[in-house]
């Protein structure tokens, strides 16, 4: 029996971002006006689901782990408070680099890079803290059904413009079994129009081929 997944449908999402957020930061053109417009909002956007998922564990998911792994409820806490240093950091260096003069732009943005850099790591380890440390307290402790709860009270507090910014992430980032799994689940028990809504980015998002397989396991559902 596979075991249910809290954290790896969203954490490979947030991999698929931050690994394109890498890649775009290491080919940009700082200064390139119009290029680091389009990389800045990139970034923002980011930026913003980042300190979502963060808000909605502190709120959701710590206070489990505390109850019954108090050690690594703290381990969790102190990752958490040094990659959002780090994510904030990162957030005034770009406020600055969009407030600077061009022939500055190329020094700030080396800068930005390293600091990504620091942060990606940090942020990875984290992401795999989670994944082995909380997960594995989780699946002891609480049954199927309430981690689905748990899973619905989540997604259920994020405001429907930051949840479709999580599944620009989500959807290209994970495989078609997990695809299906998200949008059928989204079909029975999500409001029509948010569904439709998912439906909408996932065709506007993925390769053909992939949208038509999609949607005939959506169809079919």
């Amino acid at each position: 029996m596979e075991k249910y997944e809290l954290f790896m449908p969203v954490h490979k999402g947030l991999r698929f971002a931050l690994g394109n957020l890498l890649n775009h930061a290491n080919q940009l053109n700082f200064e390139n006006e119009q290029k680091l417009t389009e990389f800045t909002i990139e970034f923002h956007t980011l930026c913003a689901v980042l300190h979502s998922h963060a808000e909605h564990e502190d709120e959701h998911v710590h206070p489990v782990i505390e109850k019954y792994a108090p050690e690594i409820a703290e381990k969790m806490e102190i990752e958490h408070q040094s990659t959002d240093y780090l994510l904030i950091e990162l957030e005034k260096l770009m406020n600055e680099i969009n407030n600077s003069d061009i022939a500055n732009c190329r020094q700030l943005g080396i800068q930005f890079v390293y600091g990504y850099n620091k942060f990606l790591a940090a942020y990875l380890n984290h992401l795999q803290t989670e994944e082995v440390d909380v997960m594995g307290v989780l699946w002891e402790k609480l049954s199927v059904e309430e981690l689905m709860e748990l899973t619905v009270a989540i997604r259920s507090s994020i405001p429907q413009d930051i949840l479709m910014d999580y599944f620009k992430y989500m959807i290209p980032g994970q495989n078609i079994f997990e695809r299906v799994e998200m949008l059928v689940g989204m079909k029975k028990f999500a409001p029509l129009e948010a569904y439709q809504a998912a439906c909408e980015l996932a065709a506007s998002i993925l390769p053909a081929e992939d949208w038509d397989e999609l949607k005939k396991e959506l169809d079919a559902a």
